[in-house]
């Protein structure tokens, strides 16, 4: 049985005109508010205003900074402004504690010869690998010549 996978999931539905209806409400809105303030307001702060409101809206409603809607921007602005600020990078003052070194209460490592061989669990060529290189190193630190080698 075959379904259909619906695409598109972030495209929303044109309900008005060429217009969604979160595109219609803002323009309807910013027109509203542009009428009222041209209409009871002084004629120059009036028209300023008026002009200012239909740019708000034109820019909820077309506008998509990184294909975002421009509301998220805002959004993020006043959130900005109203959260309080913490810096990490701002030190406080610690006051250091003293330290004492006793270099006298050392005691001598004895070295009991070859190290163990570990295994890895990759089989003989990882175990025959591991062998090589404990001993190469073990002729390295009596012998810099790299041309011999014990095996």
């Amino acid at each position: 049985m075959q379904f259909q996978v619906p695409q598109f999931l972030d495209v929303e539905d044109k309900i008005v005109g060429p217009f969604t209806l979160k595109q219609f409400l803002y323009l309807i809105g910013s027109a509203g508010m542009a009428y009222m303030s041209w209409r009871f307001m002084w004629a120059g702060i009036g028209h300023l205003f008026g002009l200012a409101f239909l740019a708000l809206g034109s820019a909820l409603s077309f506008y998509r900074p990184n294909k975002k809607p421009f509301v998220h921007m805002i959004e993020a602005g006043f959130l900005f402004y109203k959260n309080s600020r913490f810096y990490i990078w701002r030190r406080s003052s610690k006051e250091k504690m003293e330290t004492h070194l006793d270099l006298g209460n050392f005691q001598p490592t004895t070295h009991t010869g070859a190290l163990p061989i570990a295994s890895s669990g990759g089989g003989k060529l990882d175990d025959l690998s591991w062998a090589i290189d404990l001993q190469s190193s073990a002729v390295e630190g009596g012998n810099n010549r790299p041309d011999t080698l014990a095996v």
